[in-house]
């Protein structure tokens, strides 16, 4: 394992655009957040309800939910990473210097893990910069949010992954996951639950969505979210396209020509 996360490693500390897409994330969620933050704290005690409440123990939920638009940007590396990898036939030239399929395609859900866990760790961060500031003190209550967000980031990394795989090119790929995540899902959800089953639950357990509203605004699950399934269905939910992600890529990788 030590010897594929090296081999990853190798390949993207020179990437610039590993560099330019971590860096995104980071400057856009402590950005976000410090605007997020100012404008709660100039309208401290004079609106019925907090938009972001930067107190503890919601800050982790505020922080996890500011950090769910801007999964965009790892995901964006995933695609590029196994790309390039098909672009450049470096995948090819993996397999003849001695790695096997599953140790390639293994590295890459080890990459997606890390960087899943780097976009974790700054949330938390941010959530204990900005909680200290805004009440003066620390808690670890409600801190699953950030366990949420580790498993929204999972989501997010591996569809991207499964795309690029599927798809090989960079650009195709990302314009289906921006798509699919803005547009598509939304829509076929919707056509769903309205026009197909009759119902209002099936959009919950979409691909992206369930993460989504596993991590909702603080206020969602009381006016958008109110027959959402419970916290620990949608967990089982994300955990399941998660492990389907690995296994299709896998079983893809395994299967095709190089």
């Amino acid at each position: 394992m030590l010897h594929l996360i090296k081999l990853e490693w190798l390949k993207v500390k020179y990437y610039r655009a590993f560099w330019i897409f971590l860096g995104l994330y980071v400057i856009g969620l402590f950005g976000i957040n410090y605007v997020a933050y100012q404008f709660q704290d100039a309208l401290k005690g004079q609106l019925p309800i907090e938009f972001f409440p930067y107190n503890f123990p919601r800050v982790y939920q505020t922080i996890a939910w500011i950090s769910s638009w801007l999964l965009y940007f790892p995901g964006m590396l995933m695609i590029l990473v196994i790309s390039n990898e098909y672009t450049f036939k470096t995948h090819r030239q993996n397999i003849i210097d001695g790695l096997t399929r599953h140790q390639f395609i293994y590295s890459k859900i080890l990459f997606g893990i890390i960087v899943a866990i780097l976009t974790t760790f700054f949330c938390f961060l941010n959530a204990v910069v900005f909680g200290a500031m805004y009440s003066g003190k620390f808690s670890l209550e409600g801190m699953e949010f950030i366990g949420y967000s580790f498993v929204q980031s999972l989501c997010y990394i591996f569809f991207a992954m499964i795309l690029a795989v599927l798809m090989r090119r960079s650009g195709l790929a990302m314009a289906v996951f921006f798509l699919y995540g803005l547009i598509f899902e939304q829509l076929i959800g919707g056509i769903m639950d309205n026009k197909i089953l009759n119902s209002h639950n099936f959009f919950y357990y979409m691909p992206l969505e369930a993460s989504d509203v596993l991590v909702p605004i603080t206020f969602g699950n009381k006016l958008f979210y109110k027959d959402a399934p419970s916290s620990g269905i949608l967990l089982a939910v994300c955990c399941f396209y998660i492990l389907l992600y690995c296994f299709v890529s896998i079983r893809k990788f395994e299967r095709e020509d190089l």
